[in-house]
């Protein structure tokens, strides 16, 4: 595996035992911006395009959530024992303050970084993130398979 290849499969062990996946796009030593994917993408969703990355001086740190990719299963995980995760990851990669953004099914993981440590961030941003499921009309238009299991989530959430 050559060094390109290296920063797209790292890990760390928490202090709980489980290992927390991600990858690394962008300038190695630029500014870092932690970044967590849509579901059920994990750490190797990325822009096509990395010269964008390297232009702005960025170093896109893109985290797989407990479950996803190379980090572990947590049973009884609760959204808001994801800033935890995200804290131990920017100490060991030694950032104090950090951006965080997410798309999708990852903004939900945004929201409680904002919620739980702010003191750590410089900026929250929530890219086309997913909205109550419940409002009338919610699911109109979504792809068949997204919105039977927005459904099933609703009833049978441990299923989905």
């Amino acid at each position: 595996m050559d060094g390109s290849d290296r920063r797209l499969h790292q890990q760390i062990t928490l202090a709980d035992g489980c290992t927390l996946g991600f990858a690394e796009y962008g300038v190695p030593d630029g500014i870092p911006i932690l970044f967590f994917p849509g579901t059920p993408s994990g750490r190797l969703f990325h822009h096509p395009d990395e010269s964008i990355a390297v232009s702005l001086g960025a170093r896109v740190i893109t985290i797989d959530r407990p479950g996803y990719g190379l980090s572990d299963f947590q049973r009884n995980r609760a959204l808001l024992n994801w800033p935890d995760d995200v804290e131990e990851l920017a100490d060991a990669l030694g950032f104090d303050r950090f951006p965080v953004a997410g798309i999708s099914g990852g903004a939900p993981y945004v929201a409680a970084c904002a919620l739980r440590i702010p003191e750590r961030l410089t900026a929250a941003g929530i890219i086309n993130g997913l909205g109550p499921t419940d409002w009338q009309g919610a699911v109109e238009g979504m792809p068949g398979e997204r919105s039977v299991g927005v459904r099933l989530g609703r009833r049978a959430p441990w299923l989905v």
